[in-house]
């Protein structure tokens, strides 16, 4: 087989690898979970949050699936769908794309630079899906909205949606990063409670237009930014009449700052994500190389001005939770 063209990449420091062609191109389907798994290991692999193999269509769009780093599918990473939409935008030359995964496709298109000159890429989510078909929490009325569940937790009120992905959002007035852990492990010790599992998201007001979000992800644990996450807490807000749909919200994740908004679609909201798409390295590796016990090493391109521009924003985003009184231990 072929060698894996690998870019490493980072939406919110996200860490994302986006590997050239289909899983099938490269491994049997027995083997792509634990060479997903080993890619991602931060100890023995090369480590990030999640995979997405990208599939050039030749015609400016291509077709992508995700895996988390526990070598398990999702529907879908915002964040990494960011990066992947990004590196699809150069290498076309063009202002806008689409890729496919699953049944979903995503537009991506060019954002402005931030001033301190990082790559921004908005990408236009599913619309958002407060009636699941396939339900989040199990034996309740939907839609679920701003109720307690005592199996979530036993006194915060949560929300339930799809972004496809599956999400829980509580609106908090005061960020406890134990508490958002503790949750989190709640929710995925619960199959009973939560049948198909979910992400889970603490939303803190900061005002009108700024947010803090945190999630706690199925298969990732805590994470220092979720793009579906931010997507389901914007939807939520706007749901609980907290900020109206096409407000563009900044949300400030503990792995940098990102914006995002509802636009109509088929009388549904149709989230917008826009935040950096930085591209860390690129490599080579041997796919037999995931599937052995040796240790894997980097060597490769690093792209330095991406990295030195993003640290910039990402001190500026860091400094603006700090002076809001939020001190998340993820940064």
């Amino acid at each position: 087989m072929p060698h894996l063209s690998i870019a490493k990449t980072h939406g919110s420091r996200n860490d994302i690898f986006v590997i050239d062609g289909s899983p099938d191109d490269h491994f049997a389907a027995a083997d792509l979970s634990r060479a997903v798994e080993r890619l991602c290991d931060r100890r023995t692999g090369l480590g990030s949050d999640g995979v997405y193999f990208l599939a050039d269509n030749g015609d400016g769009s291509a077709k992508a699936w995700f895996f988390n780093p526990d070598g398990s599918p999702a529907l879908l990473c915002g964040n990494g769908m960011r990066c992947a939409g990004r590196l699809l935008l150069d290498r076309y030359d063009t202002e806008s794309a689409v890729v496919h995964t699953g049944p979903y496709s995503f537009t991506v298109r060019r954002a402005d630079d931030t001033p301190q000159g990082v790559v921004q890429v908005a990408v236009e989510l599913p619309p958002v899906d407060f009636t699941p078909a396939a339900p989040i929490v199990a034996d309740v009325q939907w839609p679920f909205v701003g109720q307690v569940l005592p199996a979530f937790h036993a006194t915060r009120a949560v929300s339930a949606l799809a972004v496809p992905n599956s999400h829980l959002v509580s609106i908090v007035g005061a960020y406890d990063e134990a508490e958002l852990v503790e949750t989190g492990r709640r929710v995925a010790d619960a199959p009973d409670s939560f049948p198909i599992g979910a992400n889970v998201s603490f939303v803190l007001p900061l005002d009108d237009t700024e947010v803090f979000v945190h999630t706690f992800e199925r298969g990732a644990g805590l994470t220092p930014s979720c793009g579906s996450g931010v997507a389901a807490s914007r939807a939520v807000s706007s749901k609980l009449g907290l900020v109206d749909p096409d407000v563009r919200l900044r949300v400030r994740n503990p792995g940098g700052p990102a914006r995002t908004w509802l636009q109509e679609s088929g009388g549904q909201w149709q989230p917008v994500l826009e935040g950096n798409a930085t591209v860390v390295y690129r490599t080579e590796l041997d796919p037999a190389d995931l599937l052995g016990d040796s240790p894997l090493e980097f060597t490769g391109e690093t792209y330095l001005p991406e990295i030195n521009a993003f640290t910039a924003l990402f001190d500026d985003n860091l400094k603006a939770l700090h002076a809001a009184g939020v001190n998340p231990t993820m940064i």
